[in-house]
């Protein structure tokens, strides 16, 4: 079974490689040692309460999308005045993000395909 810690080491990783960090950047702005997010991406150790809610800051997202509490929630968007091919052009890359992040979470489950996903995502 996979240590919580792990799962919130990858999700650290995740959001950081997105947002172009390297950990040494990272660390810096989280004035923590280069080894520290090391152990924290590698689910060797836990980041502090502190330390955590500046993990969240820095990458945009909350504490409990870090710790994987995050609930499905519905979201609104307001479409009013648009004509029926802009809703339909809407609808569409909906469709199309929806089966784009289940490919993601899909791949990136196999060992070393992040760092291809996230290569290819980058050019």
């Amino acid at each position: 079974m996979e240590h919580p810690n792990e799962k919130l080491g990858e999700k650290i990783r995740m959001y950081r490689t997105a947002i172009n960090l390297t950990q040494a950047e990272f660390a810096r702005r989280l004035g923590v040692t280069g080894a520290s997010v090391s152990a924290y991406e590698n689910g060797i150790r836990s980041p502090s309460f502190d330390v955590l809610l500046k993990i969240s800051t820095i990458l945009g997202i909350s504490t409990d999308e870090l710790l994987g509490r995050k609930k499905e929630t519905v979201q609104m968007l307001d479409v009013s005045g648009l004509n029926e091919q802009q809703l339909s052009s809407l609808r569409q890359m909906v469709a199309f993000f929806r089966k784009y992040n289940k490919m993601y979470e899909a791949l990136s489950s196999e060992p070393g395909s992040k760092n291809v996903l996230n290569s290819l995502l980058n050019e």
